[in-house]
Formats: structure tokens, sequence, C-alpha cells
């Protein structure tokens, strides 16, 4: 078998690398850079992404990496950290954010992973090291990738040293422009909207913020323009035992008068200016220029090629789904790659790559690019900053016109829920076509980007369970294990079993029967599952490997070979 070829090393690339191996798939991986990211760039993962890395065997590492949950359940508006007047250093507005304080339940209910946050240059040493520790991959940095030529066989990449390597199928996770260039696949979208500088630099500001508990500090200075000329700073740890960070990133709008591009000087400059200090004891690492822009690939395939991550969607950060929804590309890509390599006849399957994938990810950088706006549009609006400092020490006024800002504002801060705290968009996002039978029958659920609402209707994660099984506890999303599917059914329900061995042999094969509760492999002990399974107690469920419900039977058939059988058929044919 000819290797999968990923170019790109990045955090989705080695993730794509990590599930492919783990399918026992050989690839090989290509990145042009010597080595993993030296600038900050994704921090937040969500309960998505990592119940990945728990099916690759790395939730427990990258947890134990990870900044303590105290520091980052939050986020914070601040004038400055200091100044000269009453009115800087102020806090305007703090809320819980990312499944801390009063979400924790809500988010704990919904995952065995909890919501993570790990900076982007201490993941990929993690993920890198993890890759390249499987035998079936072999990777390899500081080496790019110049052409890509495929035919109906497989794909044939040349190195920049003159080398040529042939595979199976390519993925593109190099997060340049170079896969999609290359592959003749345009991106739609608004481009270069605003002009950003971030800094990633060691300093202690132990005195000086606000508000441990907060992972992002937004400023909103009159001086500079509002939210994004005034900027915001995050901490990227290492994190000592009160959960002090010594690293961190401020990253701000460009300002008319700013130079074209920041040099070290100017950089200080602009942060002890939004921190409204005169000096600061700072070791500067490293600037980056970047613009903020929101498109999404035309196409997410070309033939054997298939693009993920940046590659397919570049995504502005707000709302921390960039990285988030890269790996979740991977792992939608992954299981069926794998498929159509053990088994070519399933290679239909890849066309369902697209359609899944891709409305979600134009979905996602839609409110992402709302997200940033709302910033300016909607808080900045709430203070009345035009009318500059003036609208703060109205808004602390006490006074009747500061009472009524004050309800602007609190109204705004829960508007931006939206960021912080968009459970449905982070866990509730679903599939409606693709490798996968839609059930007319099922309820449809309201669409709430705040609320995740866990369902078996086809198309959505499986929901979330803890049930006790011969080793212990273990989750729903656990019972699809590598590139097979889960048929889960009632342990009083034996003729779903016995149905299995009327479907087609070629397609059976590929699924694991799951009977839950006594004398089944696994039980539910707290009856949670029977509330939620949505179905009969003689009906089925089909969870793919990526734990998306592929079909479901409400109750028991006449027929239920037959049925199961034309299932498994429309889902492996994508």
């Amino acid at each position: 078998m000819d290797p999968v070829i990923i170019v790109g090393g990045g955090p989705v690339g080695l993730t794509m690398s990590l599930l492919l191996s783990d399918l026992d798939v050989p690839n090989v991986v290509f990145e042009r850079h010597e080595g993993t990211s030296i600038h900050p760039k994704a921090v937040g993962l969500n309960q998505r992404t990592v119940e990945i890395f728990r099916k690759i065997g790395l939730e427990e590492q990258v947890r134990s990496a990870a900044a303590p949950a105290s520091t980052v359940g939050r986020t914070g508006w601040y004038t400055s950290l200091a100044g000269p007047t009453a009115l800087h250093g102020r806090e305007i507005a703090i809320r819980d954010a990312w499944g801390g304080g009063r979400y924790a339940d809500e988010y704990a209910a919904a995952s065995p992973s909890s919501y993570t946050v790990l900076p982007q240059i201490r993941l990929e040493p993690i993920l890198k090291t993890a890759a390249e520790s499987r035998p079936q991959a072999s990777v390899h940095f500081g080496t790019e990738v110049v052409a890509i030529d495929q035919d109906a066989e497989g794909v044939t990449v040349e190195l920049a040293d003159g080398d040529k390597v042939r595979g199976s199928f390519l993925v593109g996770a190099d997060g340049g422009r170079f896969d999609t260039e290359s592959l003749g696949i345009p991106m739609s979208g608004p481009t270069n909207l605003v002009d950003m500088v971030s800094a990633h630099f060691t300093a202690d500001l132990s005195d000086l913020v606000p508000n441990q508990n907060c992972l992002i500090y937004w400023f909103v200075n009159p001086d500079l323009g509002g939210s994004i000329g005034s900027g915001y700073l995050y901490h990227l740890g290492p994190w000592d035992e009160q959960g002090r960070s010594s690293e961190w990133v401020f990253a701000c709008g460009f300002m008319a008068d700013d130079p074209e591009r920041f040099d070290e000087e100017a950089m200080r400059a602009r942060i002890l200016r939004s921190f409204g200090v005169d000096a600061l004891d700072l070791d500067l690492h490293s600037v980056s220029h970047w613009y903020i822009q929101s498109v999404v690939a035309d196409r997410f395939r070309s033939g054997r090629a298939f693009l993920v991550g940046d590659a397919a969607h570049r995504i502005p950060p707000w709302g921390a789904l960039g990285l988030n929804t890269g790996a979740q590309d991977a792992e939608n890509l992954a299981w069926k790659l794998a498929a159509t390599l053990h088994d070519p006849a399933l290679e239909p399957l890849l066309d369902s790559y697209e359609t899944e994938r891709r409305p979600i990810a134009t979905t996602v950088a839609a409110n992402s690019l709302r997200n940033f706006q709302s910033h300016g549009a909607v808080i900045d609006t709430a203070i009345g900053l035009e009318q500059g400092w003036s609208a703060l020490a109205d808004l602390w006024s006490g006074s009747k016109s500061g009472l009524e800002r004050q309800a602007s504002l609190d109204a705004a801060v829960e508007y931006m829920d939206l960021e912080f705290h968009a459970h449905g968009v982070e866990n509730g996002f679903a599939y409606t076509g693709g490798a996968l039978c839609p059930d007319p029958d099922a309820l449809t659920l309201p669409s709430d980007p705040l609320v995740y609402s866990p369902t078996v209707r086809p198309g959505h994660h499986v929901p979330h369970v803890w049930l006790e099984g011969p080793s212990g506890r273990i989750s729903t999303l656990d019972l699809p294990v590598g590139d097979r599917f889960a048929l889960i059914v009632d342990a009083q329900a034996p003729a779903w079993r016995a149905a299995l061995d009327g479907v087609d042999q070629a397609l059976s094969s590929w699924i694991d029967v799951v009977a839950i509760g006594p004398g089944g492999e696994v039980t539910d002990p707290t009856g949670k599952w029977a509330t939620l399974r949505g179905v009969g107690a003689d009906g089925a469920i089909l969870v793919r490997p990526d734990g998306i419900v592929a079909w479901t039977s409400h109750e028991l058939p006449d027929n239920p070979a037959m049925d199961l059988d034309a299932g498994l058929h429309r889902v492996l044919a994508g």
C-alpha cells in the first residue's frame, strides 16, 4: 500500500498522521519548516478536539501540559492594566467562559473531555513526537513539497531537492497557499480585513493583571481606537503552582500612526501604551504580522487530493475555532481514507468528506468573523466609546445615564457569549448529508449556538454517557473502536446481533455490536443512556468511527437484516 502523503506538519497535519497510523495506514509527512511553530497561534482546544486526542492516546499528556483550569475559565474587558487616572486600570466587565464557572457542569455533562487551553507552540511538539513514534508514519521536517501530480492510481509529489515520492492519496495541511494553488482550488470570502500584529514575550505580570482566572484580557481604550486598536492579552505558560504564567501574547490592530512594520522598539512601545505603564521588564521573543480573513476553499477535494485545516479554511481566531475545525476535518477524513485503502470498493465514501465538512467550515468562518466584529460593534457601541473617556466616566458615575449605559453594556457582554460560550457551535455541529441515512421521523432540534442538545439524530455526535464495562468506566464516545462502526443496541434486543449475519459480509465485517444493559458488553448504571438514546428498547443506533450517528432504527423492523444492510450500503456509498 502506497502511503498517504500529508503536506504540512502543523497540528492538523500531525493529527492526521496520528489518526491514519492508528488505523494502520502508512503515511508520510512533509513540513517545509525545520521545526515546530515558534510563534504562538491557536490556544483553545474545545471538547470535540480533545476527544480526538483521547482517541489517539494523547489526552492526558495534553492536559498535563495545559493551563490550569482555574486560570482559563473567564474573560474580561479592561481600560488598561494601569495608568495615570482613576479610569485607567479599571475592569469594565467580566464573564465566565469556555466551560468555566457556572458553565462547568454543563460542559462536564457533554463530553468525557474538558475544554483545554494549550498553546500551539506547546501542542505541536507533543503531536510531532507521537507521530514520529508510530511505525506507520515517516515524518520529515525541513522538507518542502514544490509540485503535485496525480493520476487515477495515485499522487506523486516533487520535493525541493528533486526527489519524488509516490502516494495513494494526498492530504493538504499546509497553512500557506501552496496546496490550494497547486490543486487549482480558489478560496472565497473576505480577506485582508484588518492588519494585525502580535507579540510573544516573557514578563512577570503577576502584579499587573487584575484577575488570575482570566485567559484573555480585552483592552478598551478610547485613546487607542477602542477594542481592536487597544488589543488583547492572553497567557501562554509555563504556569507555576499558583497558576501564574511567565509567557504572554499581546495582539492589536494597526492604527493610522503606526509604522508599516513593527520592529522590537515599536512593539514594546505599543505594549506599554496598551498596558498603561511607563516601563516593563520584558523579553520579546517574536513579532508576527497577519491579516484577519474569513475564507473557505471552493472545493475540499481535487481527485485524490484533499484539503484540511488552514489549507481548506482560514478562520479569524475569535472563538478559537480554526485549529479545532481543522482537527475535526482530519478525524472526518482519516477513517474514510482508511476504509477506502482497505477496501477500494468503498472509494465513493470519500465524496462525503467535502459534503460534510465544507458547510461546517463556512458556518464557522461566518461565526468567527461576526465574533471579531462584535468587539467594536457591540461592546464599544454599548459603552458609547465614540464619546471618549467621558463615556467610561459616566458608566461608573452611578447617574441615571450611567446606569442606562451599564444596562446596555451588560446586554452586550451577554451577547458576547456567542464567542465565549458557544457550546452549541463547538459540540453541536452536525451533518445534513454525506455518509449517513437522514431520519425524517427524528425530532428536529432548535439550532442554538449557545446550547448543546445531545441527540441520536443521524449526522450528530452520539451523546456522551458514562457506562460501565469490564475494565471500568467507559464513555459512549469510546464504543466505536479504530475504523469500526458500533451498532449500539439494548442487551434485551438480541435480534440485532442475529440480524448482522444476514447483512452483506463485506459490510458487516466493519461492525461491532455493543449491547448495553445486564448481560451486554457494557451497562448503564445511571440510566442516563436509556433517557438519551432516542430509540425504543428494541431499536438500534449505528455509530461511525468518528462518533457520528450514521443510521437509526427506532424499533425492531420486520426484517432487521434487510434494513441494516440497506442502511450500511447508503452510509458507505457516501
